[in-house]
């Protein structure tokens, strides 16, 4: 299960945590120490030989605290009755060399950054090596060897502090650079989607201008529901084929209409069908065959829509009326050289897709004549 990071906790607690796993034998441990957060002197302690829990108590004389903390040392051997948060019963006597047997609490300082002062740990051991898991070892700790172990402790200590605050630095600047990143990518996300927005007010015009030049063509006004203009913002095929998927809309829409006296056609999302531009598919036995028929493909897209402008003109399917009726007029001469030079790729595409182009399949004389020509060979 995800948890805090250690290093998160307050730096002092978690000194408290690691010293049961440090040194299990010990009796309990105490903090004192200065707390940013609050801007006040803390003391918090946990009894190793009881259930691990941090507590928080009153400390009970604040001028010896003051007086701790402005001392300056790495470690120092104490006894109990002369910290701060003990209730003990001085006693008014004079001390021997033999007192430092008594001396069984190991003070470590650590700076403070914020008060200029020690915050301090206090560990309290015993009078012989049972703390340090030698628990047949009745032998009283020398002078020597609470040194040593100070030292030890010192450097364990301040090295887990050291390696905390590293830590945070680093956490933070990893934050702040992922946050960074998010502003970038929702920067970017607002960059898009604005574009998004200005292509489709972009499409919405260009289907306006088709619309009123099919609206001039055939005499009728066109015009896009809402739920037309929804449709068209999935739209992505190219500026031709949009201008070919509204022009088959609209032909189709008219034809609905035949008959009756409507001036204003309103097209819907149900008129959209994108379909009517779908490229050529690639053929197993033709390699790249988008690529080599699409010219071709769209001649003949637009051949059909001119047949079909001319139909509902009722004009007589002539190439000339036909070549009147593209978007660019030409001429019949040119409708003739260009099915010459498609011929081949026309009739493999008019195979292929026996349901397209019906208008020029079955009424306009030139492609009739290039199926009959092929069924003659």
């Amino acid at each position: 299960m995800p948890e805090l990071f250690s290093f998160i906790k307050d730096p002092f607690v978690s000194m408290l945590e690691a010293s049961v796993q440090l040194i299990p034998g010990i009796e309990k441990s105490t903090v004192l120490y200065f707390d940013v957060n609050t801007n006040a002197i803390r003391c918090k302690n946990i009894h190793h030989k009881q259930q691990p829990q941090v507590n928080e108590f009153v400390i009970m004389d604040n001028l010896l605290s003051q007086k701790l903390r402005k001392k300056r040392f790495q470690f120092q051997w104490m006894r109990s009755d002369q910290l701060p948060f003990e209730t003990i019963e001085k006693e008014q006597k004079q001390l021997n060399i033999f007192d430092e047997t008594a001396n069984v609490v190991l003070a470590l300082a650590f700076q403070n950054e914020h008060d200029s002062q020690s915050d301090l740990l206090f560990l309290y051991l015993g009078r012989n090596l049972s703390s340090f898991g030698l628990s047949n070892s009745s032998n009283t700790l020398t002078t020597s060897e609470k040194n040593i172990i100070g030292t030890l402790a010192y450097n364990s200590f301040k090295l887990q502090l050291k390696k905390n605050q590293s830590d945070k630095t680093t956490l933070f600047y990893v934050n702040r650079q992922i946050k960074n990143l998010q502003q970038q990518n929702e920067q970017l996300q607002s960059e898009i989607d604005q574009l998004k927005r200005g292509a489709h007010q972009n499409m919405v015009n260009l289907c306006h201008s088709h619309l009123q030049q099919l609206s001039e063509e055939y005499q009728i006004h066109f015009s896009l529901d809402k739920s037309a203009l929804k449709k068209l913002e999935h739209f992505n095929g190219s500026l031709e084929q949009l201008k070919s998927t509204l022009t088959h809309a609209a032909q189709m829409a008219l034809n609905m209409q035949y008959g009756t006296a409507q001036t204003n056609i309103v097209l819907k999302a149900w008129d959209i069908q994108f379909d009517t531009f779908s490229t050529v598919t690639e053929s197993p036995n033709e390699p790249g065959i988008q690529e080599r028929y699409q010219k071709t493909y769209l001649l003949l897209e637009k051949l059909e829509n001119a047949a079909r402008r001319v139909i509902n003109n009722q004009d007589r399917l002539t190439s000339e009326n036909v070549g009147s009726a593209c978007p660019t007029p030409i001429s019949a001469p040119a409708i003739s050289d260009a099915l010459k030079n498609h011929q081949k790729k026309a009739i493999i595409l008019l195979n292929q897709f026996p349901d397209r182009w019906p208008t020029l399949r079955n009424e306009f004389r030139p492609v009739r004549n290039l199926l009959l020509n092929q069924q003659a060979v």
